[in-house]
């Protein structure tokens, strides 16, 4: 589901507007409907629209800033010019679809696919009894599209350029490697192989690079490039001295990450023990890396299954002989299953673990 804004700008556009503005609540989504206040009436008003307060181009920057989506009901060139300055790169921007204001056509305009253009559109289109018009190459073409397949995923993309060069080769019928280091349910897409890597390949890892051992690495022709593709599925353990800052933190994590060749985008989540839950320096590092945040009691740390790196003044301070090891086991225990693929690192007062989860590419 998605936080929408929707804006009409005629009398008709108002009337679709308030009937899609009840339609989407009712599916789920957070909706807000705004209308010319000129066109405003009881009947409007009554059915949740908003009188546009301010013009329309301050508006357009302020629901870029605070919404996943936004429907425009009325000319698409008035919400290209709305849409214009404030248009920035394609991972961040919103959805954005256009509606003619009588409900006939539903335009993916901006975002398709990692916004969510394309979806909103189709589902648009079927409440209004309108047709959505979606004109992204690898859709029309029945094609696989790296981008749609990263945000079902909930994967990250480490090169938007990348992306783009992939999606022109399966256009093109040029043959495109797909490898993963986690196992897949379902077929290879059409247009990738697994028997060898190519021009350009896609890599599903949490890895920041292939590394010798790699198939990927060992037989990447010369100028071949790789798209990472990285499932948030790894769990930072993470202790630290009372007051540490969130920069030492911030530091203490980055290099670990870096000698063990884990990208941080991988990461998920945080867990230490519970004598840390108002540590400020750790929860002011994760609210700014956007991780969610789990502590576990000293008891509950001795229960996490495999052998850890022991430390007598550990111990002696919170009861239990590792914190980072076991708080990470214990998240990925509590999610499904999962192993430490790093073991301690210490520096700075902070000590750092990843465990990564179990997980399955859908294909």
């Amino acid at each position: 589901m998605m936080r929408l804004s929707l804006i009409c700008f005629t009398g008709a556009g108002a009337k679709l507007g308030a009937r899609l503005l009840k339609e989407l609540r009712l599916s789920g989504h957070e909706c807000r409907g705004y209308v010319l206040e000129k066109f405003l009436n009881l009947f409007h008003e009554t059915n949740g629209l908003e009188p546009l307060k301010s013009s329309l181009q301050e508006w357009t920057g302020n629901q870029f800033e605070t919404r996943e989506g936004l429907i425009f009901i009325g000319a698409a060139g008035i919400a290209v010019r709305a849409i214009a300055p404030w248009v920035k790169d394609k991972r961040t921007d919103p959805a954005v679809v256009v509606i003619d204001d009588s409900g006939r056509f539903s335009i993916s305009l901006l975002s398709g696919h990692l916004g969510g253009a394309n979806g909103l559109a189709e589902e648009t289109a079927k409440l209004t009894g309108g047709i959505p018009v979606i004109t992204t190459a690898t859709d029309i073409h029945g094609r696989f599209a790296v981008d749609n397949f990263a945000k079902e995923q909930g994967l990250w993309i480490s090169d938007m350029k990348t992306a783009k060069a992939v999606s022109a080769d399966v256009l093109a019928g040029d043959p495109v490697g797909f490898f993963s280091d986690f196992p897949a349910a379902g077929s290879v897409p059409e247009g990738f192989t697994q028997k060898e890597s190519c021009k350009r390949n896609v890599w599903i890892t949490v890895k920041r690079y292939p590394e010798n051992h790699d198939f990927l690495k060992l037989f990447l022709p010369e100028g071949g490039e790789v798209l990472r593709l990285v499932p948030r599925i790894v769990i930072l353990g993470i202790g630290c001295k009372r007051g540490t800052e969130k920069e030492r933190i911030e530091a203490a994590v980055e290099e670990a990450l870096s000698r063990w060749n884990i990208e941080p985008e991988s990461a998920a989540a945080v867990a230490t023990i519970d004598i840390k839950k108002e540590e400020a320096g750790l929860l002011s590092y994760v609210r700014e890396h956007g991780l969610s945040f789990q502590t576990y009691p000293a008891e509950r740390l001795l229960q996490a299954e495999g052998e850890f790196s022991p430390s007598s003044f550990v111990k002696e301070i919170t009861g239990v002989d590792n914190v980072c090891e076991r708080a990470a086991v214990s998240l990925v225990e509590d999610l499904g299953g999962g192993r430490l693929m790093m073991r301690k690192q210490a520096g700075g007062g902070v000590t750092v673990a990843a465990a990564v989860r179990d997980w399955k590419v859908k294909l």
